[in-house]
């Protein structure tokens, strides 16, 4: 059980706080969804001030609906060119060091997904942006409960909501959202490999709310699929 003081209350962390049990149940067919969600919480007394955690909790399942209700956005689409673009390439061309220049302008809201996350100078900065307030949530490949490396426990034992997309052979994005205007994507997996042997490109878009909201779009239809990641280790 989660103490007070521990880390802010924000709708991400609360279904990493408490024993939640969450079930979506999609209508393929019908392409209408059903959320059946039942909390179970123990323990409340002592943990956190009633209207924080009513506050939290409104929240949490507002989030848990908006990704359980998302439909698979329209593709292909063709989304106006604005803003910016900065490319970076690997091996040895400041990729690593780009991304987390632009996970510090993160404000608001920071969604990843990622096939391969072992890079502890990116973890860290994603749980920099957490820290700060920022509304994180982690999505990964499978692999990942398995993986040596994976910063999966590292996320986990800090708070940071971390889910599995385990409904693809293979869950292949490498995405970061920041804030409702900034998409990072590109071959470059969020690793140390990437970065020091691998040949990979990296785009982050600033400044394009609709391809954004394209890209949201599809990480909640994803987390709608995903289930809650369960660490292996402890805090190291």
């Amino acid at each position: 059980m989660r103490n007070a003081g521990t880390s802010p209350w924000t709708a991400g962390n609360f279904f990493a706080a408490y024993p939640i049990r969450c079930r979506v149940m999609r209508c393929h067919g019908h392409g209408r969804c059903t959320i059946v969600l039942v909390l179970v919480i123990l323990g409340m007394s002592g943990s956190a001030p009633a209207e924080d955690w009513w506050t939290t909790a409104r929240t949490a399942v507002a989030e848990r609906w908006s990704a359980a209700t998302a439909n698979v956005p329209a593709s292909p689409s063709t989304i106006p060119a604005v803003g910016s673009i900065q490319v970076a390439f690997s091996p040895s061309g400041g990729a690593t060091e780009t991304i987390v220049a632009a996970l510090g302008e993160a404000r608001q809201r920071l969604w990843v997904q990622a096939y391969s996350f072992t890079s502890a100078p990116i973890a860290k900065a994603v749980l920099a942006a957490a820290k700060r307030g920022v509304q994180v949530t982690v999505l990964l490949d499978k692999s990942q409960r398995t993986q040596q490396y994976s910063e999966a426990d590292f996320f986990a034992n800090q708070g940071v909501p971390v889910y599995i997309d385990d409904q693809h052979a293979i869950a292949h994005n490498k995405v970061m959202i920041i804030d409702g205007g900034t998409v990072i994507t590109g071959s470059f997996n969020f690793s140390k490999a990437a970065e020091q042997s691998n040949a990979e490109n990296l785009l982050i878009l600033r400044g394009n709310p609709p391809l954004a909201a394209l890209y949201a779009q599809n990480f909640r239809f994803h987390l709608g699929h995903a289930t809650p990641y369960q660490p292996r280790h402890g805090r190291d």
